[in-house]
């Protein structure tokens, strides 16, 4: 019978999805709010605080760190034969 096989609803799916990532984005709010004073005392509480304190943790990093690969540039790469050594791979016959 046709009514034994069922379709998969590839937008259902996607709607449970993103309900269950909204509820674990209100759990992880309503946790902070709840416990966040306990675990971490020191924790800044309102967003501008947050704000902030990222901003001093961004203030320490390296230069390089807030580059993205098109603004880095990279030092050349030497190929090996200019070191005057060969690197190939000894054979297990060869003598060392």
């Amino acid at each position: 019978h046709q009514c034994d096989q069922t379709e998969h609803n590839f937008v259902a799916d996607a709607f449970n999805w993103e309900q269950c990532m909204k509820k674990e984005r209100e759990a992880a709010r309503a946790w902070s709010e709840n416990w966040g004073e306990v675990f971490a005392p020191n924790h800044p509480k309102t967003y501008s605080e947050k704000i902030e304190k990222l901003k001093e943790e961004m203030e320490k990093l390296p230069v390089q760190a807030m580059m993205s690969n098109s603004q880095m540039s990279y030092t050349p790469v030497v190929p090996y034969k200019e070191y005057g050594k060969n690197y190939k791979r000894k054979s297990h016959c060869e003598d060392e």
